[in-house]
Order: structure tokens, then C-alpha cells, then sequence
């Protein structure tokens, strides 16, 4: 058995991607201070603005380009640590980039996971600027002896994205997110978070941007649907414990697994 511990930060990356892996550096140094073996920031941690166009979606890079350059050096300056962050990937054939969630180590990209179902929601459209992502196998990668995979904020409203994650052998789910504002978002993010964790069994960790231009709310969730940590609305780090003898323990209590009559199929 073994124990994962995890720093998430709730911060608002802005336009420049140089400025955000600068605003980035002292967060995970703090983590790594705290003995975390991963940190987890929001979606768009590369770069962001209030409002989506092209100035914004021009920022997109290839998955070797600055961005990542940047979270290596991050994370091989402290000791192997495990980076969680939303990027704009630049897409060849296609002017709308992909936002995808990189796992990054001392030598680069451990995972990958782009955006499967874009935030064409509540008067917003996300897919003017960006491709939906592609329905490619799920890529994990192992951290803390956990097993882990990425989805983003959107995919949190549609339950067969963690379940195929969890399909896959995931044992935590990571959410970086850029929660809307609005009437009950607050409550939805809590309430589906929650869900999450409880249906599949796993440990939900969601870093989000604080208010404005998000909800806040940053959290781990275990696999009982407790929060082991979370953030307030403000900019802040929470830190928390996975322990895998408490995800093996509910899953032998609660055979979910071998109790499933339906799988997932993409349509």
C-alpha cells in the first residue's frame, strides 16, 4: 500500500504563458516543500483571458514548445515532481488548437488528455476557438504507486469520461478545470466532483481558477466522496494524502466493478 501526497493550486493564469510558468515556480516549490509528489493546476494554465478570441487561441503551441520546455525545468529542479496543467495545443490542419491537460516529469510528457467535450453551454462557446478533443485511448500515468488520469472541467458533467478512465485502471482522477461563474455552478462543481469519486471509486483532484473567472473551490475527493482538502474562492494551495489502502478498502466493500452490466462506446 502506498501514499500519494498532492498540492493543488487554485490561481488565474493570465495571457503570457512566460508570465504564468513564472507565477507557477513559487507554487510548486511550495509543494514540493510540503512533501508533495504532485501538483495539480487549473485548465489554461498556459495562458487564459476573460473572454475566448483570437489573440488567445493564438498562444497555442506544440506539446515540445515553451510551456512544456518550462514545467521540465519546474519540475527537475524539484526532485522528479509531478506537474498537473491545462495547455492550448497548437493543431496541425486545424486553426483551433486543442486544450489538453499535460502529467509532465523531469523528461517531459508523462500523459496526456485533450478536452473531449468543449463548453458549448450557457451562452458560451468554447468550439468556435477550440477542436473538440480526439476519442484516442486514455493515456495514465503512475505517481505515489497510483495510477492516474486526466479529464477537464466540461468532461466533469459527463460521467462516461471517468469511467472510461477508470476502465482504463485509473485510481485518481485529475480535474484541472476553469469553472463558469453563474446560478448553482458552485453547487453543480461540488455536487459532481462528489459523484465522480463515489461512482467510480477513485480519488477526484480538481484545481480550478478563483473567483472571478472561476468558482474556486479546488478539492480532493476520496474515494467515500469526502473532501480531504479544499480551497476557498480566493487564489490558494491545498494539500492532501491519496492512500491507496483506502481506495483498495471501499472497492472490496462495494464490488462496483464486478457488478457493471453496461460499458461505454464512443458514439
Amino acid at each position: 500500500m502506498s501514499t500519494l501526497r498532492v498540492s493543488v493550486v487554485q490561481f488565474a493564469p493570465g495571457e503570457s504563458a512566460a508570465a504564468n510558468l513564472d507565477a507557477m515556480a513559487p507554487f510548486v516549490q511550495e509543494a514540493a516543500e510540503a512533501g508533495s509528489q504532485m501538483v495539480v493546476f487549473p485548465e489554461y494554465s498556459h495562458a487564459f483571458t476573460p473572454s475566448l478570441g483570437d489573440r488567445w487561441a493564438a498562444s497555442a503551441e506544440s506539446a515540445e514548445g515553451e510551456f512544456v520546455r518550462g514545467l521540465t525545468a519546474l519540475s527537475a529542479r524539484h526532485g522528479g515532481m509531478v506537474i498537473v496543467a491545462g495547455m492550448l495545443l497548437r493543431s496541425p490542419g486545424d486553426e483551433r488548437p486543442a486544450n489538453m491537460q499535460v502529467a509532465v516529469g523531469p523528461e517531459g510528457i508523462l500523459a496526456r488528455a485533450e478536452k473531449i467535450h468543449l463548453y458549448d453551454a450557457f451562452g458560451a462557446r468554447e468550439s468556435t476557438w477550440i477542436r473538440p478533443g480526439a476519442l484516442s485511448e486514455p493515456e495514465l500515468f503512475s505517481c505515489g504507486g497510483l495510477q492516474i488520469g486526466m479529464m477537464a472541467c466540461y468532461d466533469l458533467r459527463f460521467p462516461e469520461v471517468s469511467r472510461r478512465l477508470v476502465d482504463a485502471g485509473a485510481e485518481v482522477i485529475v480535474t484541472p478545470a476553469q469553472w463558469v461563474p453563474g446560478e448553482s455552478k458552485a453547487h453543480h462543481f461540488q455536487t459532481l466532483l462528489t459523484a465522480r469519486a463515489i461512482e467510480t471509486q477513485t480519488f477526484v483532484v480538481a484545481s480550478d481558477h478563483p473567483e472571478s473567472s472561476g468558482v474556486g473551490l479546488s478539492q480532493i475527493v476520496d474515494p467515500r466522496g469526502r473532501v480531504v482538502a479544499a480551497a476557498g474562492v480566493d487564489a490558494e494551495v491545498v494539500h492532501g494524502e491519496l492512500e491507496s489502502a483506502l481506495l483498495h478498502e471501499v472497492r472490496e466493500e462495494n464490488p462496483m466493478a464486478a457488478a457493471r452490466r453496461l460499458g461505454v462506446t464512443p458514439l
